[in-house]
């Protein structure tokens, strides 16, 4: 039985030798936390006008219409509203310098040109959402409002200035 004890010693020693091999040192504690992360991604638009170009000649009840691009660029899917103010000549009216007249004009949202495209968020700006490139492309029409028998030749002139609200 003696030898035995020994053999049963001898595999209970080895077998603990294995375990605190196998075993992991010992640490003084441990700690975790959570790092969040994130990214705000905000929506940004940007805008371009062509020129609105009118020609017309002073015969008696002369007019003209005309049209003109308004691009809009968003980094993805974007809802706008696009804003015409009055121009800087101030109830929209195209001055000559040289003369020093003036040739009212209008601008509408729509090609019956009914509908005035104006300034007044929720009211009469253009409203829409670029599509999934973020792109929008929307039409100005222009129409001169008087007959230009009564004014010299020359070249008129305006600024609208153009905002997306997004």
């Amino acid at each position: 039985m003696n030898a035995s004890r020994h053999a049963l010693r001898k595999c209970f020693t080895l077998a603990s030798a294995a375990i605190l091999v196998a075993a992991p040192a010992a640490t003084a504690g441990q700690s975790t936390a959570t790092l969040q992360v994130r990214a705000v991604v905000t929506e940004s638009c940007s805008v371009s006008a062509d020129t609105l170009d009118f020609t017309l000649d002073t015969s008696p009840g002369a007019r003209a219409q005309s049209q003109a691009s308004v691009d809009l660029s968003c980094n993805g899917p974007a809802a706008y509203e696009v804003a015409l103010d009055a121009g800087q000549n101030g109830a929209r009216r195209m001055i000559d310098p040289a003369s020093g007249k003036a040739l009212p004009y209008e601008i509408y949202a729509d090609a019956a040109r009914t509908t005035r495209w104006g300034d007044t968020l929720g009211s009469n700006t253009v409203a829409g959402t670029a599509g999934a490139d973020g792109k929008a492309s929307l039409t100005a029409y222009g129409a001169t409002l008087a007959s230009a028998d009564r004014l010299s030749a020359g070249i008129y002139s305006d600024a609208v200035v153009v905002t997306v609200n997004f």
